[in-house]
């Protein structure tokens, strides 16, 4: 939902009136970027970590994407528990790359849905 602000009025003539009438123009306010998609993965670790972003107390699965099994498990592991990508990837036998891609994915779709969210300073 954006919000709006009211502007300057302008003046229009009416056709009955000689004296104008105003009418108020609404522009759309400016709406701050979204921080947290410009943030890597290991900057959006620190912030979970930190508090400073909002992450969810049942981590979704995206069933659409690849190993939607691992996707629990590695984003636990990575985001909350601070462990390594090769680290994971040893665990489940795959690639450090893989486990990037994933953790990726998954991070972009979270966003997208609402999951992750940055928590407004007091």
């Amino acid at each position: 939902m954006m919000a709006s602000q009211i502007v300057q009025p302008a003046r229009i003539r009416s056709q009955t009136n000689t004296r104008p009438l105003p009418v108020y123009q609404v522009r759309p306010r400016v709406t701050k970027p979204n921080r947290i998609n410009e943030l890597s993965l290991t900057q959006l670790r620190s912030e979970i970590r930190s508090n400073r972003v909002s992450f969810p107390a049942q981590v979704p699965t995206f069933s659409k994407h690849d190993r939607p099994d691992l996707q629990r498990k590695t984003v636990q592991l990575y985001f909350l528990m601070g462990w390594s990508c090769c680290r994971i990837a040893k665990r489940h036998g795959i690639l450090r790359q893989r486990i990037q891609q994933i953790l990726s994915t998954w991070k972009r779709r979270a966003i997208e849905t609402g999951y992750i969210q940055e928590i407004p300073p007091c």
